[in-house]
């Protein structure tokens, strides 16, 4: 045994004070005794080791003397050395991408990697602990610190490959962590070290054990794959399509691309060793609905064969317009070959709420409408109570001093000299800016707020000179394609694996419902517009469910690093490290003090029992 602490053995200086205090005797008092038998005993006491015996009977004085002893024993700290062969933690780093899917001879890549995961549990000693981190698009800490051999395995198992690029050094610096440099941690790296820099990558820390899993080597696959409109013309497309050889040898690549399960292209590309190809291809009509190509080889990773493309042209926009009559503005709205208009004169409140969601925009001229919580609307000298702008009077001969050149809606707008015969005076929220003003007055605003979307116009079209203008039509469109921006233009609905995806939603949307491509229904509450959605780790097609109607998106893995399957070769310094074996013996200490300090408090209850029993 050994003192941490010998100083505090000073205390035990208390002990001669302690006997001290019990050696002193009141003052004798003199007493007229009758019997001489007193006296025998007087001359008794007097004789020599008298004293030393009362000590030795003294039980409450032994007591505190033994308590002192062992209370001093445990401020000085006392710990028992020994031999342990308590041996490092583990921090084990499972690559869980898409390159683990990678087919061998005896199934997939990450079968083989959970087979020396376990493997690895099984070698644990008895004392030290695993901590796992799942390697894919984003380290996932599967299990803390453990030693619970059968929670370690279960873990494991539920670990399931992904088709996600991986970003391994992200979780090796998650691992490194963890590493206590102090103590014998260990840091396994079980992957294929596919698309990186691996050796580099595995070379960062000393304690780093690589564990390569192999088996698989062919692939071709797609990297990129894409539609794009050609410029002035609104029906002709370039569809672009690459593709790459993963092997070191040429191969005959079979290429067979759908649009909507109509087959539009077939063509075999020949590719030299390691040859990367883009191929373009026009093509002419209406372009809108799902595509898809496919490479016709069987090859050891088959996710990059398919890739997926959704298209949406410009759809139908559903536009309710109530005036008593606006020449300008209904003759622009017919130009728009989209724009389906239902004009009405006047509002029903019964029916309000029901025409505002089952339209994509409502315009309003010179009417104001009852109040609601969501929509699009374009407000023409009109007011609702949902939007903080009220009527407070009105200005005539209205100069237009500026407006907003890097606002959306004014984008390509030349208003100068802009004539208007009169406009409504208007107090706004202090939070809202003009986006088009004239002295000391707002004429033009924008609101947005959860789900409600407004645009305000504060004078009469009729009595300005703005519909004469080219401006006019420019600024519909704008006012259009901020209200409702993803129906305007052709788009391509697709994302990579793993990365969020926007659904732009209806106004009047509360749930809807997303599947997935494995067959699975997720229902999701509509908190915000555009939705974006996080779960998109498998590829292929994704359909949302919204108000009875469906769509489509796509996700693809379309990643050259990843589709690179080829297994890295290590030097031998890199495979040899971290060889699991018995752990050396270590010296230990064992800390004792809190028993003493328990045994000197059980020691004071017993002197106190002690000493109220004989009162």
């Amino acid at each position: 045994m050994q003192l941490i602490n010998p100083i505090a053995l000073l205390l035990l200086g208390l002990i001669p004070i302690l006997i001290l205090i019990h050696s002193l005797k009141p003052k004798p008092r003199q007493l007229e005794v009758t019997n001489l038998f007193l006296w025998q005993e007087a001359l008794r006491e007097k004789r020599g080791g008298v004293r030393i015996q009362s000590f030795i009977k003294n039980l409450p004085l032994l007591l505190q003397i033994l308590a002192v002893i062992l209370a001093s024993v445990a401020l000085a700290k006392p710990v028992w050395t020994y031999t342990s062969q308590i041996g490092g933690d583990m921090i084990l780093v499972l690559d869980s991408s898409a390159s683990m899917k990678t087919r061998t001879a005896s199934g997939i890549r990450f079968d083989q990697a959970k087979k020396e995961a376990l493997k690895l549990v099984d070698e644990l000693s008895g004392e030290s602990r695993m901590l796992i981190i799942e390697a894919s698009r984003k380290p996932i800490l599967q299990s803390a610190f453990s030693n619970d051999k059968a929670h370690l395995k279960g873990v494991i198992e539920g670990i399931q490959p992904s088709d996600m690029p991986g970003r391994l050094d992200k979780a090796l610096y998650l691992a490194l962590s963890f590493i206590d440099p102090e103590l014998d941690d260990w840091t396994y790296i079980i992957t294929d070290g596919a698309g990186t820099d691996f050796e580099e990558l595995a070379r960062i820390h000393k304690r780093v054990k690589p564990v390569l899993i192999s088996g698989g080597n062919r692939n071709i696959g797609i990297t990129r794959f894409e539609f794009r409109r050609e410029l002035d013309f609104e029906d002709r497309y370039e569809i672009l399509l690459e593709v790459k050889n993963f092997n070191p040898h040429p191969v005959l690549c079979p290429i067979h691309m759908t649009l909507e399960e109509k087959r539009i292209v077939k063509k075999t590309v020949g590719l030299r060793a390691f040859e990367k190809k883009l191929l373009i291809f026009p093509y002419s009509g209406l372009i809108t609905g799902t595509a898809q190509v496919t490479i016709g080889l069987d090859d050891d990773f088959p996710i990059d064969n398919n890739a997926y493309n959704v298209m949406s042209a410009s759809k139908e926009i559903w536009i309710l317009l109530v005036t008593k009559g606006n020449f300008f503005l209904e003759k622009l709205l017919e130009a728009y070959p989209n724009f389906m208009i239902n004009s009405v004169k006047e509002i029903i409140p019964s029916s309000w709420s029901e025409q505002t969601r089952r339209h994509d925009i409502v315009i309003l001229d010179r009417i104001s409408p009852p109040s609601t919580e969501r929509g699009n609307f374009l407000l023409i000298n009109s007011f609702s109570p949902s939007i903080p702008i009220a009527e407070v009077g009105e200005i005539d001969d209205v100069e237009v001093l500026d407006w907003d050149r890097k606002h959306p809606l004014m984008a390509n707008l030349d208003l100068s000299g802009l004539t208007i015969e009169a406009a409504t005076q208007v107090r706004a929220d202090k939070t809202l800016k003009p986006l088009l003003e004239s002295h000391k007055n707002g004429l033009m605003y924008t609101y947005k707020k959860s789900g409600l979307r407004a645009v305000f116009l504060g004078f009469d079209l009729t009595r300005s000179d703005l519909p004469l203008r080219v401006a006019f039509p420019v600024m519909m469109s704008n006012i259009v394609q901020w209200l409702h921006p993803h129906k305007l233009r052709f788009t391509s609905l697709k994302t990579k694996a793993g990365e969020p995806f926007d659904i732009h939603l209806g106004s009047q949307t509360g749930d809807f419902s997303i599947g997935t491509p494995s067959g699975k229904w997720e229902r999701q509450r509509a908190e915000s517009n555009p939705f974006t959605y996080v779960n998109t780790g498998k590829i292929g097609i994704y359909t949302v469910i919204e108000n009875e109607k469906w769509r489509n998106f796509a996700v693809n893995l379309l990643d050259e690093s990843e589709s690179d399957i080829r297994v890295p070769t290590l030097e031998s310094d890199l495979q040899n490290r971290g060889a699991i074996a018995e752990p050396e013996p270590t010296a230990a200490q064992l800390p004792l003090w809190i028993l003493f300090l328990l045994s000197a408090s059980a020691i004071f209850v017993l002197e106190w029992y002690v000493w109220l029993k004989g009162r």
